[in-house]
């Protein structure tokens, strides 16, 4: 999420960026993205924290304070994007242990279940080639054969 920006307070023009809030901002919305991410790898189940996103794990995959979120620059900017951003983000995420755990069973029961169907397709494709080989062969022979008798090298 990139609206991630603090605002000036006084309402006065705006001056040049500070250098550590502009580097706190940027970890925040890389973190950010590194969660979608790893939900997005996994099947919908965060792979931390067990399975829950919070201001504090955000924080942590940041490597910000949460207290930097409290100061006057980030407590009504920057905070409440972070809290709109967790909000939608953990709708679709379990929040309990034991729902992750039952969500991470069901996502493996569909693993095994498409490993199956893979491996089920591969030894199919498999038989197909060596079929396919085969026939290269015999044709290959054949071809051999025809121009020897048609005295072609």
């Amino acid at each position: 999420m990139d609206t991630l920006t603090p605002e000036n307070p006084a309402g006065a023009p705006a001056e040049k960026p500070n250098a550590r809030t502009e580097a706190a901002l940027g970890r925040l919305r890389q973190a950010m993205r590194a969660i979608e991410a790893d939900i997005q790898a996994h099947h919908g189940i965060y792979p931390l924290n067990f399975g829950r996103v919070t201001q504090s794990e955000l924080c942590r995959r940041a490597d910000v304070k949460k207290a930097t979120l409290q100061n006057p620059v980030h407590k009504d900017t920057t905070r409440v994007e972070i809290m709109a951003w967790l909000d939608a983000l953990n709708t679709d995420l379990t929040q309990t242990r034991t729902h992750t755990r039952e969500r991470v069973t069901a996502v493996a029961d569909t693993l095994s279940a498409d490993l199956a169907s893979l491996t089920q397709a591969h030894q199919e494709l498999q038989a197909r080639l060596e079929a396919a080989e085969a026939l290269i062969k015999q044709l290959q022979h054949e071809n051999a054969l025809l121009k020897s008798r048609l005295g072609i090298a």
